[in-house]
Order: C-alpha cells, then structure tokens, then sequence
C-alpha cells in the first residue's frame, strides 16, 4: 500500500472593518457616557469579529475585555493604529521584518495594555479564531476526499499561524499545545464522519484527490513531505484562485528491526519521537533547521523571534521587542534564512541535523489556477491530485549486525589462522580464572 506523500500548509487572512460611531445622547452627561461607552465597544467588538490579521483569519472576542478596562483604549484612531501594528506582526517573518507597522503611539499604546513581546503571540493566537472550528461547516476550513475527511490543524509555523492539512506530524505542532501546553477537544463534527490523518491509496484506487478549502483570498500555499513542516526558506507567493497540483513522491522507508538494532550515530537518521531538540518535543530535519535559527538568532541579537515556542525553565530564552525584530534581523536575512552570508559564502554557518528515519520528496509536475472557484464554492484553497503512484522507494536496512560482525571475525581468524571464538574463549579463561586458581594452589 502506498502513502499519498502531498501534505500542504496554508496561511491566509482578510482585512476588513465597519466603522460605528457613536453620538451624543441629550438626556444628560450620565445617559450620554454610557451610550458613548456602548457605541465603541459595539465598534470594537465588530472590528474584532470582522476584521482579520493577515495570515490568520477572523479576530474574535478575547481582547475586548483589555479595550473595555480601566487602562484601555477608547479612541477609534489609536483603535486602528493598534491592529495594524498587530495584523503587520503577525505577518511578519525572516523575511520582512522591516515592514512591521510602528510609532511613537504604538508604543505608547503597548505600555498602557502592559504587552510584553512575551506575549506577542499569546495576543495574536486569542485574537485569531480557529477556521476549522467555525460553527458553519460549509464556511470551515477542511480538507475532504469525496465523502472522507482529513484532519486539519491549526499550526504554530514560521509564518505564524497556519493550517495544515495530511500530515503525521501536525497534531504535535498546533498553535495551542505549542502557546497553551494543551490540546482542543476533539471536534464533534468529525465524531460521525470518516476521518484519516493521512490519505491512503493504491494502484486499485486509481486516481486520488483531496481539496483543501475553506480560506478566503490571498492565501500562501506550501507542498511538502507529511513528515515535515514547511520550509520558509522557499518562498511562495500569496494567491487570490485557487490551485490546482498534480504531485509525484519519491518515497524513504525502513525495515522492522532498523531501529532496534541501531544507535541514531550508526544510521544517521531520526524518527521524530528521538528529538534531542529544545525548543521541540517531536524531530524532523526541518524543525532541526528552525533550532538551528532560533540559536542563531539568540546568539547574533540576544533574542528570538515571536512565533517560536518558548517553554519556560531554564532553556527559556528572550523574546524579541518588535523594534529589534527591525533593527536586528534584516541584516542577517539570508544567513537566517540558508545559513550563507552571501553567494560566495561556501562553507556557511554550521548547521548539523540529521535526516528524517522515513519521508518522502514531493514533487509538483503540474499545476494550474482555479479561477472563480470562490464563485463557485465561496471559498479558495489547493487541489492536490496524484494521477502516478511512486515506482521508486529507498529503504533503509541494516546489512551488517553485530552477529555477523562475530562470524567475519571468527571465519577470518579460522581460515587463516585455525582460530575462532570457542578458542578465543579459551585463552580468556586460561588466563583468567585458571591464572588466579592456579595460583592460590588449586591446580
């Protein structure tokens, strides 16, 4: 049987906000206040239902009871200026630090909620509604294959918060389990429908396909192994259509007795439950690679990027204010991103993980735009479609075991010297035992 090795991630997000103002109420100062105080907290919490950071999707209720405080923030200008500051942040990666929205009022504003850049994203995944949670299936995100499902997860990447979909991996990547320490209840929906984390398929199956849907325009899709995550140094494109792939994978096994009879130095490889990772409970050469940043980044501007999980103890490290984010990262783009510091930069910054145990390499051999499918199904996304079945499949084995390193031995040492291990034993005991007894007199 053969694995269906196309696994996507997608990240999206709208922008759009309904101004409501309120006016004055002529039946005294205390009527006019509370309806002043009614009218912005209808506006924000419409600002927050309908607006949407980009890279994420509807902004829901949590932040409200903050703007509603005795500190908080009752002007629509400074209102607006603070989630622009926050949609920009929340986009922001290695590779546009420079745009994240700032000014003095920013600051002013973070001190008066006390947001520390510890709790950079802890704001940003509250404020961010799961789209595979929405109590409208047909507006969720989903993935499904004819009338089967897969599971989709909302996932903590270097892009932020994302969604990926076919994967082994992403149950131990969300966003909460990775912000929170905890995992959502599973999602009733599902409970009376066929659900696969990964799709299955061999040749009897014919062609197979699943379309990974739900998102509103632009989106970022990745392709990659499902048992990776994606990789931020290629860089995708945002997208209004839809996309359709045809995909190809090469695919890496192993045998049954591979890891029992060998030691991670001897095979060169991890499965993903042998992380020796900090930041990470589970191994693979991609999330090996975001380590590899997140020391990089420590080590050149003595903090790490809002976006990586941080677990508290001792190997708990400083999170970046947003102004080094800016200051800081851009210079170092391209080291951060393929560990070089430039094209002529051979040797580049060392950077050791070792492959993935099992995987796969996908390969797109065609693709093509779905125009006007939000029309057609009020929604974008990917079209993934395997037409070919993989021909070839690397196994890794072990050829050679310690019993057979004995045999060699002993066949060796027999044929040319009328050796072998029985007598090998024999010499052991002579001079060992027989050494000792003879001595203290027992011949």
């Amino acid at each position: 049987m053969n694995h269906h090795k196309s696994n996507a991630s997608a990240r999206s997000g709208r922008k759009r906000a309904e101004k409501f103002i309120g006016q004055a109420d002529s039946n005294g100062p205390v009527g006019w206040l509370l309806r002043l105080f009614k009218s912005i907290s209808t506006f924000v919490l419409i600002f927050l239902e309908q607006g949407a950071v980009h890279g994420l999707a509807y902004l829901g209720k949590p932040l409200l009871h903050i703007l509603e405080s005795k500190n908080g923030i009752t002007k629509e200008e400074d209102q607006a200026e603070l989630f622009d500051f926050l949609e920009s942040l929340a986009n922001s990666t290695f590779i546009n630090f420079e745009n994240i929205k700032h000014s003095d009022n920013v600051d002013t504003l973070l001190d008066v909620l006390q947001i520390q850049p510890e709790n950079y994203m802890k704001i940003i995944y509250n404020l961010t509604r799961d789209l595979t949670r929405l109590d409208d299936t047909e507006l969720r995100v989903r993935t499904q294959s004819n009338l089967e499902f897969l599971r989709t997860h909302q996932t903590l990447t270097e892009y932020g918060i994302c969604y990926t979909t076919n994967s082994f991996i992403s149950s131990n990547l969300t966003a909460s389990l990775l912000l929170t320490g905890r995992e959502l209840p599973l999602d009733d929906f599902y409970s009376t429908r066929t659900v696969h984390n990964v799709r299955y398929g061999n040749l009897f199956d014919g062609d197979i396909t699943y379309s990974f849907i739900g998102f509103e325009p632009p989106i970022t899709i990745f392709y990659h192994s499902p048992y990776e995550t994606l990789n931020i140094a290629k860089y995708q494109p945002l997208t209004n259509e839809a996309h359709e792939y045809e995909t190809f994978s090469i695919e890496i096994v192993t045998t049954k007795d591979f890891k029992e009879d060998t030691t991670i130095s001897q095979r060169g490889c991890r499965f993903h439950y042998e992380s020796n990772l900090t930041h990470y409970s589970i191994y693979t050469k991609g999330i090996c690679l975001q380590e590899c940043r997140i020391q990089l980044a420590y080590k050149l501007c003595g903090c790490i990027p809002h976006f990586y999980p941080n677990p508290e103890g001792p190997r708990a490290k400083k999170v970046c204010h947003y102004k080094q984010l800016i200051k800081c990262f851009p210079r170092y783009q391209k080291l951060f991103l393929e560990f070089k510091q430039d094209i002529n930069d051979k040797k580049g910054i060392p950077c050791y993980c070792e492959q993935n145990c099992v995987d796969s390499k996908v390969i797109i051999e065609h693709r093509q735009v779905l125009k006007q499918t939000q029309k057609l199904i009020g929604s974008i996304g990917g079209l993934i479609v395997v037409k070919r079945y993989p021909l070839v499949r690397f196994s890794r084995q072990l050829l050679f075991t310690f019993t057979d390193l004995l045999v060699s031995i002993g066949g060796t040492a027999g044929f040319f010297l009328g050796f072998s291990v029985l007598g090998m034993v024999e010499i052991l005991y002579f001079f060992t035992l027989r050494l000792l007894w003879y001595i203290v007199g027992r011949r």
